[in-house]
C-alpha cells in the first residue's frame, strides 16, 4: 500500500546530503512536498515561518544547532507541530530527553523504510 501525502509537506532537516538524498527517495514515493534545512537553524526558520508545514524529521547531530535544541525551540512556538527524531544514538536511557525537547517519536538509523513510513502515517494520515 502507497501513502498518498500529496496535500502534505515535510520539513526533513538533515546535514549529510548521502542521507537527505535516502530520505528524499523515499518520501517522494508519496508525493508530499519535501523542504529541506541543512542545520538546526534552518531547521528553526523554515518550521516557524512556513505554518503549512505538516512534519518535522530531524537529525540529532547537526552544526549549528543540534535536533534537540531546534525542536524545544520549534515546539515552543509550534506545540502541535510533529516532529520524528531520526538518529544513529537512541538508546532506552536518552527516552526522557527525546520526550524532554518535544519530540512525538525516533527512528534509528539505519532507517527502515517500512518503520519509517508507518512512524509518518501515523502523523500525517488524513482526517475524514
Amino acid at each position: 500500500m502507497t501513502q498518498d501525502w500529496s496535500n502534505k509537506i515535510i520539513l526533513i532537516a538533515e546535514d549529510e546530503p548521502a542521507n537527505y538524498l535516502f530520505l528524499e527517495k523515499i518520501i517522494k514515493t508519496t508525493q508530499a512536498l519535501i523542504i529541506r534545512a541543512e542545520n538546526g537553524s534552518e531547521a528553526i526558520e523554515h518550521a516557524t515561518k512556513n505554518p503549512s508545514i505538516d512534519l518535522v524529521l530531524m537529525d540529532i547531530f547537526m552544526p549549528d544547532v543540534d535536533g534537540f535544541a531546534a525542536a524545544k525551540k520549534i515546539k515552543s512556538i509550534r506545540p502541535d507541530l510533529p516532529i520524528v527524531a531520526q538518529t544513529f544514538y537512541q538508546q532506552e536511557m536518552d527516552a526522557e530527553k527525546y520526550e524532554e525537547a518535544g519530540f512525538n517519536a525516533v527512528i534509528r538509523k539505519p532507517i527502515n523504510i517500512n518503520k519509517l513510513l508507518a512512524v509518518l502515517e501515523r502523523f500525517l494520515k488524513s482526517e475524514v
